[in-house]
């Protein structure tokens, strides 16, 4: 049922979400958790992963010059 769910999930288009519920499967880390902080844990990490990829995507289009962070000041 689990594979089943992890493919459902990534042909849905939530392929971090599917990662991380087959860490947990394969773990067994549900000890502890209900259903929906289980859940909340799931969409917060797919949610985390649109953002980053999200402002990948923005920063490769913007064609910035040189790369620059924080920790270049």
């Amino acid at each position: 049922m689990n594979n089943q769910t992890i493919e459902k999930l990534k042909s849905m288009r939530l392929g971090a979400m599917a990662h991380l519920h087959l860490q947990h499967v394969q773990g067994n880390q549900f000890e502890g958790m209900t259903c929906d902080e289980y859940l909340a844990i799931l969409t917060d990490h797919q949610w985390e992963s649109r953002e980053n990829k999200k402002i990948e995507r923005l920063l490769k289009q913007a064609n910035f010059r040189q790369d620059a962070n924080l920790t270049d000041m």
